[in-house]
């Protein structure tokens, strides 16, 4: 499973909780200087590996900010889990342009079963999280989504679950 996102969005920390990986966390830009692998433990001893990517941001494919240099990492994943910031300005337009990243990259991404994540939702209130759930199903119709917080571990078995289900089918 890679992690593709921008810089910030939670990756290293969703990473060092599902996993034993110690990645840099700080809270400042492209903190991940380099891709970071863990294996994530699942239910009765399995297993599968998890892939933090750099963060990637907009023009990425022509050589912008640090992650055009990772972005042929992310082609060695068989799943590739999208993580947005639930504070994030619009989570369909940051969503688009990862996706248009990975396109102008290598068209063949787009082929790869892709879960998008709304992480640090312990900042949402109920009220606010179902409205976001509202725009959700209606901006994300064919993507499987799920809000989690690495550092309230909410939502994060079924993350897991979610993630083995589309890694073995």
């Amino acid at each position: 499973v890679g992690l593709v996102g921008f810089p910030n969005a939670g990756k290293s920390t969703l990473l060092s909780v599902l996993t034993s990986a110690k990645p840099k966390i700080a809270d400042y830009p492209f903190t991940t200087l380099k891709p970071n692998l863990g294996i994530v433990a699942y239910r009765d001893f399995q297993s599968f590996v998890m892939a933090d990517i750099p963060g990637i941001i907009e023009g990425a494919a022509e050589g912008k900010g640090l992650g055009h240099y990772f972005l042929r990492h992310i082609e060695r994943n068989s799943t590739l889990l999208f993580l947005v910031p639930a504070d994030a300005d619009d989570i369909k337009k940051e969503y688009d342009i990862l996706l248009d990243e990975l396109r102008r990259y290598n068209p063949e991404l787009l082929d790869k079963e892709r879960l998008l994540v709304i992480s640090k939702s312990d900042m949402l209130d109920a009220e606010l999280q179902a409205e976001m759930k509202v725009l959700l199903d209606r901006d994300f119709q064919n993507i499987p989504y799920l809000f989690i917080s690495s550092v309230a571990q909410q939502g994060l078995q079924e993350l897991k679950d979610m993630l083995w289900k589309m890694l073995n089918s």
